[in-house]
């Protein structure tokens, strides 16, 4: 089933899953990933009977969205941060958001939330207060204290810089 702008424009990641976001009431899609990562009992039978009722639409983002998402998230510095199935979530919001003009995302997933809205995507928090508007990232090096804008390692001593985040 293609995307229909005119009942739906919400994508769901695997929190909304797990949280048990109502799928009686609408239409919302999500990926395979997402799909794969629901094991529990509880939130995977909510998920099947979605899925068999026609609420719960399973698409795979084209190719050319997952790239325009590695890219951005590669510009961010967040690329080797998100998971497989985090791509594919945020490449099938942007698709939904070029074939019908909006989207919402549901997820609380930070990253995730720093990527979609850097791209223009609304996104909705589950269990928490999504944010509003993308943090500012630094890379930094545990051993000497240099701070870069990406990931790697350091130039200064050759330690591996980590992810900080500082709320703007």
């Amino acid at each position: 089933m293609p995307v229909d702008c005119r009942k739906s424009t919400i994508v769901l990641d695997s929190a909304a899953m797990f949280a048990g976001v109502e799928l009686s009431y609408g239409l919302f899609y999500t990926t395979e990933g997402v799909v794969r990562e629901v094991l529990d009992s509880g939130s995977r039978m909510r998920l099947e009977f979605a899925q068999a009722s026609g609420k719960l639409v399973v698409l795979s983002p084209p190719s050319e969205h997952v790239a325009s998402i590695k890219s951005k998230a590669r510009e961010l510095g967040l690329l080797k941060e998100l998971t497989q199935t985090d791509i594919e979530v945020l490449a099938l919001a942007e698709y939904v958001k070029k074939k019908c003009g909006s989207v919402i995302l549901y997820t609380d997933d930070k990253l995730v939330q720093d990527v979609a809205l850097s791209l223009g995507i609304q996104v909705h928090g589950i269990k928490y207060v999504e944010k509003s508007r993308p943090s500012k990232y630094s890379y930094r090096c545990r051993s000497c204290g240099y701070a870069g804008t990406s990931p790697g390692v350091c130039p200064r001593c050759g330690s591996l810089l980590e992810l900080e985040v500082f709320p703007r």
